[in-house]
């Protein structure tokens, strides 16, 4: 069986991302009473900062660190806009940042994003076993299933891709660490980062144990496709799946590096290349 991540999987998150990034910082300049151009200029040199040294950063949610922050435009953000908040003393309280920063400002902001999907998606789409392909994403269910639809009507069969439709599983909360979940251990290590991977992601394993229990597949019959080793992969890897990272410039070496070395690991630069990984 094949579960796949969606943004950033199947699309150029880069392109996708570009105006929710503008709306992001209208919005932080907005409430910090700040002129937009300043925040503009704070927040490409706090990027720079960040891609410089990547394994520091991170997407911080609840006080984990659950995702690199430098994979995409999406998740570079978080850390930036925490220091444009620090710089003008705004939303000191950590809570009150959760809910701005990863609630209302990226919810609000994510409608704005783009469409721009990589080259051979609908191919690939169109390629896949129907009865046993998902799509697994954090992002809200109806804007996927809306983005499957447009990819099938750029084809000659503008229902080529209705089978997938009901196939999306939106909210997958991939980023949510539950300490009590047992069913993994607590994290693992990747050589080249400095921090564990943290893997107790309850909703994320429930939501594919239960697709899986539907097959009646084993964890090693099950192959996942995701752009970040952390929040698409890690925890089906350790179940005992085999995964495949699709690598954009931002991907973090020692990502790459691990899954290049190990058997159950593959990186992959296209969808023609993501293609012949299904069917190998």
């Amino acid at each position: 069986m094949l579960i796949l991540d969606f943004d950033g999987t199947l699309t150029d998150a880069e392109a996708e991302g570009a105006p929710f990034k503008v709306g992001y910082l209208e919005d932080l300049a907005t409430l910090c009473g700040a002129d937009l151009a300043e925040v503009q200029a704070l927040a490409a040199g706090f990027e720079e900062e960040m891609l410089a040294d990547k394994d520091r950063y991170g997407w911080i949610f609840l006080g984990h660190i659950v995702a690199p922050a430098s994979v995409d435009p999406y998740l570079r953000i978080m850390p930036v806009a925490r220091k444009i908040l620090d710089r003008f003393g705004a939303f000191q309280s950590e809570a009150d940042r959760s809910r701005l920063l990863d609630g209302i400002l990226y919810k609000y902001n994510y409608r704005k994003s783009a469409v721009a999907f990589r080259p051979g998606a609908r191919e690939f789409l169109a390629s896949l076993p129907r009865d046993s392909s998902w799509v697994v994403t954090n992002s809200a269910t109806d804007p996927v299933r809306d983005k499957v639809r447009h990819l099938s009507r750029l084809g000659e069969d503008p229902s080529e891709l209705d089978w997938l439709v009901e196939r999306v599983h939106g909210f997958g909360k991939k980023y949510v660490i539950d300490p009590d979940f047992d069913a993994v251990p607590e994290t693992m290590e990747l050589p080249g980062l400095s921090r564990p991977v943290l893997l107790r992601r309850r909703r994320y394993h429930d939501l594919l144990d239960g697709l899986r229990q539907s097959i009646g597949a084993a964890w090693s019959d099950v192959t996942v496709i995701g752009d970040i080793f952390e929040l698409d992969l890690a925890l089906p890897f350790r179940m005992g799946a085999r995964v495949a990272l699709m690598v954009n410039e931002f991907t973090p070496a020692y990502e790459s590096a691990f899954l290049d070395a190990h058997p159950r690991g593959a990186l992959l630069y296209s969808m023609e290349e993501a293609q012949a990984f299904v069917r190998g």
